[in-house]
């Protein structure tokens, strides 16, 4: 995997979880590393890990559920040096009906899950194309999106935090088509139930049985993630029951698929 060494990327929401676990795959493969979060303790402890590799490790305390965030952002990992590799992967969601809901707590899903997400998207690409286009870019860029298998279907108490995830996918896989042939490979990952800390900030309490069989560690997902991102793989389910979970949707009603 010597391919991605000396590269640098930047991984948001990268204190816990998937995002964590996607930086310390990235620094065992020799990655230059800015990390964000909001959590400065959290982030200090994941940025110490994977410095441990041996690779310069960077940290950004930035909330990109606020409006103008994602720029200011852009601004402190630039600083740094140019980005080879973009990792959207900070998100939430709540497990709420929709009317029992705030907007604030909507605004802020929506700003962090697609508005700063296309933000920093367009500057990475930006900033990537004109690179190359004055000979400075030799190796080629990804762009990862962290979605999510209910990209894949309504999902009743969790609809904006669905309806955000399908905007991240189709965005994703247009800008996959839209950039081939470029310097630049966008691939999106559709992880299902993920063993993070995701399910009691959201309130979604216990799956059922299925559910939690086919739940997968972060390090396993962060393992699939790196290869697709090498593979340059237009979209990408981790895990076998994920995998039928999303596929045989399109074999029921819609209706029947949400419920």
């Amino acid at each position: 995997m010597s391919e991605l060494s000396g590269m640098r990327a930047l991984v948001t929401g990268a204190s816990s979880g998937i995002g964590a676990a996607i930086a310390r795959e990235l620094a065992a493969r020799g990655v230059e590393l800015v990390l964000t979060a909001r959590r400065a303790d959290a982030l200090a402890e994941v940025a110490a890990a994977c410095a441990a590799h041996g690779v310069p490790t960077h940290t950004v305390i930035a909330d990109l559920g606020a409006a103008g965030g994602a720029a200011a952002l852009w601004a402190a990992a630039r600083a740094h040096g140019p980005l080879d590799v973009l990792i959207n992967n900070a998100g939430f969601g709540y497990f709420r009906p929709f009317a029992e809901a705030s907007w604030d707590r909507d605004a802020e899903l929506i700003q962090l899950n697609v508005a700063s997400l296309v933000e920093l998207s367009r500057r990475f690409v930006d900033d990537r194309l004109a690179r190359a286009a004055a000979g400075g870019a030799e190796r080629a860029a990804h762009l990862v999106h962290i979605a999510s298998i209910g990209a894949y279907q309504a999902v009743p108490n969790m609809a904006v935090y669905a309806a955000s995830k399908a905007f991240v996918r189709n965005f994703s896989e247009a800008l996959h088509d839209e950039l081939r042939g470029s310097p630049i490979r966008v691939t999106c990952i559709c992880p299902g139930g993920t063993a993070t800390a995701f399910h009691a900030a959201a309130g979604a309490g216990n799956y059922g049985r299925l559910a939690n069989a086919a739940m997968m560690s972060a390090d396993e997902v962060a393992r699939q993630t790196v290869a697709a991102l090498r593979r340059g793989r237009r979209n990408v389910i981790p895990g076998l029951v994920n995998k039928l979970s999303c596929w045989s949707v399109r074999l029921v009603p819609r209706r029947t698929a949400a419920w």
